[in-house]
């Protein structure tokens, strides 16, 4: 076990791993998380960037729904989430 850790540490990458390493999704459908997680972070609902032609051009209708689908995704929508509403622009 401690070598391992040390093994681990040697490479400087202890931490978790990231949303794209962990994902099950495809190079292309990860691109378009991120056009998606982006855009929401514009204030544009996910209902309406489902419906952009950069998404719908690149994935089918069941390649959206694994995308929403993806815990990776879902996290990280969520995430943005908390930080709109920690903003000033919500302080009251």
């Amino acid at each position: 076990m401690r070598g391992q850790k040390a093994a681990a540490s040697s490479y400087g990458n202890s931490s978790a791993p990231t949303r794209r390493e962990r994902s099950p999704l495809s190079t292309r459908q990860q691109k378009v998380s991120d056009y998606m997680i982006a855009r929401m972070e514009n204030d544009v609902p996910l209902r309406e960037v489902i419906r952009e032609d950069y998404v719908r051009r690149n994935c089918s209708q069941a390649e959206v729904e694994r995308i929403v689908s993806d815990p990776g995704f879902i996290e990280t929508a969520r995430e943005r989430l908390g930080e709109t509403f920690r903003s000033e622009e919500f302080k009251l």
